[in-house]
């Protein structure tokens, strides 16, 4: 009897042993969770949590986790980045990473191109750019960020000059202005409010389209080409993880065409896709 008891016992530790060797030997990705990433965007509407919902399936099968952290001022989701609160963040364009890193000094860099949001000019006075008189009072914004974009916007028009090796122009670097331009700077959100006592504004289509206004009353759109590569929005994070695996699998998952067809169909302020290789706009 004791030996029978001796031999089950021995079984019994051949068979626990055998298990963890098992154990130690499946691969890693059998038994380690999903990676996640934290991804920081701006507050948006349903459109947008849409569209992110749809990322967030496309990354589930690739093996990875998107938590959305939305943030309500432009300031917090490169801060939030910086000190590693979140991994990555999708929310600027080119022209606002550059002034941010100038300014503050950080290595966040960008991953990934996603939307552009063309520039466009409206007017209550004018049907057409070529109408804008002599002395003409323009209103664009303050913000040295959306004022660079509303000034290559209106020397796509053909209405001024920069100067050529300026990225981030202020009115300062305006070097031919014909019809010499008044400009009125102003808070973002009150350019639309003065659309009744200027001759033309640069306007946010977010704005446009709050207002309860179309964007297609603009009297004149900025054509997609390399002079508005600095307004392409980007997905960003920083230099240490730029190259890992689950930030490329965020942005595969953001540069997908059920994506890029939700965007350019589903837009009601003009976004389109436009990572290389993205679908068209219908």
């Amino acid at each position: 009897m004791k030996k029978r008891n001796k031999w089950l016992i021995s079984a019994a530790t051949i068979i626990v042993l055998s298990g963890l060797g098992y154990a130690s030997f499946v691969p890693k990705s059998t038994v380690q969770s999903p990676e996640t990433v934290t991804v920081g965007i701006m507050a948006g509407d349903k459109r947008t949590d849409k569209q992110w919902e749809i990322i967030k399936n496309n990354a589930k099968k690739e093996g990875l986790t998107l938590k959305i952290k939305t943030f309500s001022d432009y300031t917090q989701p490169n801060a939030a980045l910086a000190v590693g609160d979140i991994d990555a963040n999708a929310f600027q364009h080119y022209i606002f990473l550059n002034d941010w890193n100038k300014s503050h000094k950080t290595d966040i860099v960008p991953v990934g191109e996603t939307i552009l949001v063309a520039g466009r000019l409206y007017s209550d006075k004018h049907k057409s750019v070529n109408a804008i008189p002599q002395n003409g009072i323009v209103a664009i914004s303050n913000s040295k960020v959306t004022q660079g974009r509303s000034l290559l916007v209106l020397q796509s028009a053909g209405l001024i000059k920069l100067s050529p090796n300026v990225k981030d122009p202020t009115v300062k670097d305006i070097v031919e202005n014909k019809k010499n331009l008044q400009f009125k700077e102003l808070a973002t959100d009150q350019l639309i409010r003065t659309l009744p006592e200027v001759d033309l504004a640069s306007i946010d289509p977010s704005f446009v389209v709050g207002s309860g206004r179309s964007i297609k009353s603009a009297i004149y759109v900025q054509p997609v080409d390399k002079r508005t590569q600095g307004g392409i929005n980007i997905i960003a994070t920083t230099k240490d993880k730029k190259n890992s695996d689950a930030i490329k699998k965020l942005v595969k998952a953001y540069q997908s065409d059920n994506v890029a067809n939700y965007i350019n169909d589903e837009s009601g302020t003009g976004e389109i896709a436009v990572w290389p290789g993205a679908p068209k706009p219908k």
